[in-house]
């Protein structure tokens, strides 16, 4: 799935939202729906995200909809997605935010939940980390967390590079950019049961968030190591596991970088992700020269990795479990009535 949002689908193909023509449904969810539309006076192709007020809690949902579409329309980073129109539809009072329209080279919507890893080179996956890592260090620059960091937030652009979407669980720690976007709190660190209330996607969450404490910038960061180890070997990481070992056969210095990005203490982990490009992209550390295989032999290399990852998550099914690239497991509440009564949303997050 594209964008983790929607509900019911509220308009077909040949309907008009605003002064935008609907084209085609691209994903939807639990509090709307995203499509492709053309601009009906300029004849130009967007994506339009649409609230749907069909959801019980959609008074107070709308507001957290709405604010961010204020927060895209604020960021300025070739790697994330931007929104420059936000309005009420008049026939229906749908209010919806205008995006750009972010489709891979054969004009589908692609994130990379839909890359096969085993088809993957390091400079592929570097680009990629790059590409990341300089959007995440401005949206923290700027104040705000994006909570939901994983392979299915993250779009593949017809240039080959990618860029971060999704902000609906986003956290925003300005004090300024909240008084500006409107933002409600979307989340507390105990309910009135002292159960603990937590947003994200299970598997990418740190450690600390799913002991339920407040998300901040480093568990973006270890949502990001989680994402780029299963791109590098196919496993998910799991606290513990052996997982590191397989990066030590690979050409870029990956075993520097992950291991720092995973750390379970959130002090210890990097806050200057760009500087980590740096270390992939310096010659390898003596130590690792051994591990290294040929120049010519890198795809090589990573298929030989495959095989061994392959029999790590056999071995892995006695002592834990790997989640799903396809159906990762989300947080939810059992009792949604009791957690929006503090505050508290689980929101489903998939893929």
């Amino acid at each position: 799935m594209w964008y983790n949002i929607g509900a019911s689908m509220n308009f077909v193909p040949g309907n008009t939202i605003g002064v935008y023509r609907i084209i085609r449904l691209l994903a939807q969810g639990g509090m709307g729906a995203v499509y492709e539309v053309e601009h009906e006076q300029l004849g130009v192709r967007y994506a339009l995200k649409a609230f749907s007020t069909e959801n019980k809690y959609a008074d107070v949902l709308k507001k957290k909809f709405l604010a961010e579409g204020k927060v895209l329309a604020r960021l300025r980073d070739p790697h994330l997605v931007r929104a420059f129109d936000l309005n009420f539809d008049e026939a229906t009072g749908t209010p919806y935010f205008v995006m750009d329209l972010i489709l891979s080279e054969d004009g589908k919507p692609r994130t990379l939940s839909d890359v096969k890893t085993e088809e993957l080179d390091e400079d592929c996956v570097l680009r990629w980390f790059a590409d990341l890592a300089s959007a995440i260090d401005y949206i923290h620059a700027q104040g705000i967390v994006h909570r939901d960091i994983k392979l299915g937030n993250v779009l593949i652009s017809s240039d080959g590079h990618v860029v971060l979407s999704d902000f609906g669980i986003s956290r925003l720690f300005s004090e300024r950019l909240r008084s500006d976007v409107k933002a409600v709190n979307t989340m507390v660190s105990e309910a009135v049961t002292s159960a603990r209330l937590m947003m994200g996607t299970q598997g990418y969450m740190a450690p600390e968030v799913a002991r339920g404490e407040e998300a901040t910038i480093a568990a973006d960061s270890y949502s990001l190591g989680v994402m780029f180890v299963y791109l590098l070997t196919g496993i998910w990481y799991e606290p513990g596991s052996k997982v590191f070992k397989l990066l030590e056969t690979l050409e870029y210095r990956w075993i520097d970088v992950l291991p720092r990005l995973l750390a379970y203490d959130p002090a210890e982990r990097p806050t200057n992700l760009s500087e980590l490009v740096e270390i992939l992209r310096s010659e390898p550390a003596a130590e690792h020269e051994k591990a290294k295989a040929p120049e010519a032999g890198r795809r090589r290399t990573r298929g030989f990795l495959f095989a061994l990852a392959g029999i790590a998550a056999v071995a892995a099914a006695v002592i834990g479990y790997f989640l799903s690239a396809d159906n990762p497991e989300s947080v939810e509440s059992e009792d949604f009535d009791a957690a929006f009564s503090t505050q508290g949303i689980y929101e489903r997050s998939s893929q």
